[in-house]
């Protein structure tokens, strides 16, 4: 899983190709973001709807507060820095204990889907669906600051999309709302794993090759058929040029915990 570590260039080119190839994927009176028939926008700046740490994202049937950061936790968490999925553990018994986005912090890591998705619920949140994660971060244009040889503090990296948010591509992987079951999802079944040759409008992977694909930011796809698997995006830290906007990790069950997975959350508005 681990097909990293080495230093990459990635420009426009990686958002011109994905929009003139994700297009193919969709019929012709859907859009490149799905049915809605728009990308994702947001009123930078505006905290008063969502409040400190989020920015209203609008899309084309609703709205929600995504955070501007990664998860982290709060300062009324047993463990500020978790290191181990036992120490999350601890952190998620103690009802104060909240995920909040705070720049300057360690990103919550070791924390499974189901403990991710508490944590959203506890102030009343949820995880981001894996299309309103990828409308998002689609804005991105170049992400060649998004990927480090270490973990960096949230907001750290110039790693940021033209609604406001930090670090959805790199750092860490981020959870999703989306699950998969027997390598069907939406009643379609994905490819093996590959690098990213084709996507649709929610941003799932339909198409993979054995060689890296630049109108794709020679993403990668990591899938396991078996089982139910989660859905994370983004790629972490280390994922070198197989990180980016369309990579996703298909290949992991909900109970997975690693130093390269996190997550953020979002809270519906409309």
């Amino acid at each position: 899983m681990n097909r990293l570590l080495h230093k990459w260039p990635k420009g426009i080119l990686v958002g011109l190709g994905a929009v003139i190839l994700s297009t193919l994927a969709i019929q012709a009176s859907d859009s490149l973001s799905g049915v809605s028939g728009q990308l994702a926008s947001s009123i930078t700046g505006n905290n008063s709807v969502c409040g400190e740490g989020a920015e209203i994202i609008l899309f084309g049937t609703h709205s929600v507060c995504m955070d501007i950061f990664e998860a982290s936790p709060s300062k009324s968490c047993t463990y500020e820095m978790p290191k181990s999925e036992v120490e999350t553990q601890v952190n998620v018994s103690k009802d104060s204990c909240v995920a909040v986005s705070k720049e300057g912090a360690e990103p919550w890591r070791f924390v499974t889907y189901t403990e991710a998705s508490q944590l959203c619920a506890r102030d009343g949140k949820r995880l981001p669906t894996a299309e309103e994660w990828y409308k998002v971060a689609l804005g991105h244009t170049d992400v060649t600051a998004c990927f480090t040889a270490t973990l960096a503090k949230t907001g750290a990296n110039n790693c940021v999309t033209p609604t406001g948010i930090h670090d959805l591509v790199g750092n860490v992987w981020e959870w999703t709302a989306d699950t998969v079951t027997g390598g069907m999802y939406n009643n379609n079944e994905l490819p093996n794993s590959g690098y990213v040759a084709l996507v649709d409008g929610s941003g799932l992977v339909i198409e993979t090759t054995e060689t890296p694909n630049p109108q794709f930011g020679e993403d990668y796809a990591w899938i396991d058929k078996s089982g139910v698997r989660g859905l994370l995006r983004g790629g972490f830290y280390g994922s070198g040029d197989d990180g980016g906007v369309f990579a996703q990790n298909i290949a992991v069950p909900l109970n997975f915990t690693a130093t390269g997975v996190g997550f953020r959350c979002v809270k519906d508005v409309w």
